[in-house]
């Protein structure tokens, strides 16, 4: 009489399993599709609900609606693994990615600009092998591009320039460095870095993170952005005389949220009347 070995037995499927896997394959792909929307980052989906059964991973690879808006959490750091799951994100979108947001290194960001031609909001965190040059190349790609927010590691010399000269219809940029690694205004501003953004005329809405803010960079953004209706800069004020004040503090009425920086910064050369919030009427 033939034996088989318990090795060879196949586990017996319990019903409410069973049931349960029929239940989850047979929802309606438009059912699936919104309960995948509202699941948030897409690595809830491709590190857990695609995992469910065949009918989802289905849905999750093969519909590019999807993908149209690709959350990646940008807190984090830009790992191989991250990157990994952003590109294969853009792959499933096929082209339709209007909105990136997460964490980037120098190859997925080119990768991402090749594949996302109608992309609109890019929020970036970045280390430092994206360098000036690579950003500045993968934004020229990126005609459509209204809303950029850049985070990085370490300071970028002349980012402001780069972003100016290949994003002309930015609606809304932000750039936030580390805390303490400031951005001098004084290169920035007075040697052509944001003077620049007299080509960003529907730039509506600017915020600028650990930068050194000078009277004549705030006259720049002031002078240049017409429409400017939201301007938040965080670091530190200096160069502010009572004559600028004045002139700035007309121009600054048309901005409807304002925060400036109230650290002075501390170069013997600077002169400032008072804290720059008082002498601004903040």
């Amino acid at each position: 009489m033939a034996s088989f070995s318990s090795g060879h037995r196949k586990k017996p499927v319990s019903p409410a399993a069973s049931e349960a896997r029929d239940w989850a394959a047979g929802l309606p792909r438009d059912i699936l599709v919104d309960v995948f929307l509202k699941l948030g980052p897409c690595r809830e989906i491709m590190c857990g609900a695609e995992r469910a059964c065949t009918a989802w991973r289905r849905v999750a690879v093969d519909e590019p609606f999807l993908w149209r808006r690709i959350d990646m959490d940008k807190e984090s750091s830009p790992t191989p693994s991250l990157c990994a799951m952003a590109r294969a994100a853009v792959d499933r979108s096929v082209g339709q990615c209007e909105a990136f947001s997460g964490p980037i290194d120098k190859d997925s960001l080119l990768y991402l600009v090749e594949r996302a031609p109608i992309l609109k909001s890019l929020h970036i965190s970045t280390n430092h092998k994206v360098d000036n040059e690579t950003l500045n190349m993968a934004l020229k790609k990126l005609a459509l591009i209204e809303d950029l927010e850049i985070s990085t590691s370490y300071s970028l010399g002349n980012l402001i320039e780069s972003v100016c000269q290949a994003c002309p219809l930015l609606e809304k940029l932000k750039v936030k460095l580390p805390d303490g690694c400031y951005i001098s205004s004084n290169n920035e501003y007075h040697n052509g870095g944001l003077c620049e953004i007299s080509a960003m005329c529907k730039l509506r809405v600017l915020e600028l993170f650990e930068f050194e803010l000078t009277a004549g960079g705030l006259m720049a953004i002031l002078d240049n952005c017409p429409l400017l209706e939201s301007l938040h800069v965080t670091g530190s004020f200096c160069e502010i005389e009572q004559r600028d004040a004045e002139v700035l503090k007309v121009k600054l009425t048309k901005v409807k949220n304002l925060i400036l920086p109230d650290d002075v910064c501390e170069h013997d050369d600077d002169i400032i009347l008072g804290e720059p919030g008082a002498i601004l009427g903040q």
